[in-house]
């Protein structure tokens, strides 16, 4: 886990990604208001820092105060959000958490995590976010979907829920990373998902590009065909170590028996039975009663011991 933190770090020292410069920090630095970065916080739930980035550009123009937008009829404001995904929803977030500031607070927004929660439309993230951004305090891991799948997908952990993650890695990072663990990961995360050829040329610089492209792998990336396609060579040396490892075992299909292995990455994380026979691993396996289908980025390295 250190090790690919580390590299993680390496990876990400250009601070390239949208979140370093359309992400709630961004947004927070350029005016350092509090009710403005709650507000970014709030309609960055499941949409993409550059939509967030440019509603809040509209609604400084139209007028980003509580009293201001308490005022807006809600249609008016609905369309104000229109790059935001579930916008209906969020406009009414944010005339609640309005209301709720004016009534409750003076207008201002609190700076404990127990007030923060109870303000509509702010959950756990959003509410430790917003401390680490505009009051620094550190309470916590603020733990998104990038953070809870890259940590399950690296096995720094192995858990369900965002919740439970948080719980893990507060348990396993000392607390200096627990601030910057999540904008770290999140622009790794959106690297690896929006811009493959950035990321594998700089896997490929890296101090360790064999560990790099693992990583890029267990994350799911299917290296070799984005290597291809950008007509990038790589020694031989890096290449094996995206093979996968195989554990004995026989699998039943219909009325035959054929050898069987458990696919792993490199990192060690299991991820479905297949078998080595060619033209059949796009197909359900039966193992017992259940049918799996292999996932593999890599399912063509498959070899038995």
């Amino acid at each position: 886990m250190e090790e690919h933190i580390e590299l993680i770090k390496e990876l990400r020292k250009d601070r390239s990604a949208p979140v370093d410069s359309m992400g709630v920090r961004a947004i927070h630095n350029t005016s350092k208001d509090s009710y403005e970065t709650l507000v970014a916080l709030i309609l960055s739930t499941r949409t993409k820092d550059s939509a967030t980035y440019e509603t809040i550009q509209v609604l400084r123009h139209h007028g980003l105060t509580p009293l201001n937008i308490l005022k807006t009829p809600a249609l008016t404001l609905t369309s104000l959000l229109a790059k935001v995904n579930h916008r209906n929803r969020k406009a009414s977030y944010l005339r609640e958490m309005s209301e709720m500031l004016m009534n409750n607070f003076g207008g201002r927004v609190p700076d404990q995590e127990w007030q923060l929660r109870k303000l509509k439309g702010v959950g756990e993230k959003s509410a430790l976010l917003y401390l680490q951004t505009v009051t620094g305090k550190v309470t916590g891991i603020a733990v998104d979907a990038h953070l809870h799948s890259i940590a399950n997908w690296l096995s720094w952990v192995e858990t369900k829920r965002p919740h439970q993650t948080r719980k893990k890695l507060e348990q396993r990072l000392p607390r200096t990373l627990w601030g910057p663990i999540n904008p770290l990961v999140v622009g790794f995360g959106q690297e690896l998902a929006r811009e493959k050829q950035k990321i594998l040329h700089k896997c490929l610089r890296s101090s360790n590009p064999s560990l790099a492209l693992q990583m890029l792998c267990a994350c799911g990336m299917d290296v070799r065909k984005q290597l291809a396609k950008g007509g990038m060579e790589v020694e031989d040396e890096i290449l094996r170590h995206l093979k996968w490892t195989a554990e004995g075992g026989d699998l039943k299909l219909g009325h035959q028996t054929f050898p069987s292995i458990i696919w792993k990455t490199s990192a060690g994380k299991d991820l479905s039975w297949g078998i080595v026979l060619p033209n059949l691993h796009e197909s359900g396996l039966m193992k017992g009663h259940t049918i799996v289908k292999p996932t593999s980025c890599c399912q063509l390295e498959l070899s038995l011991p």
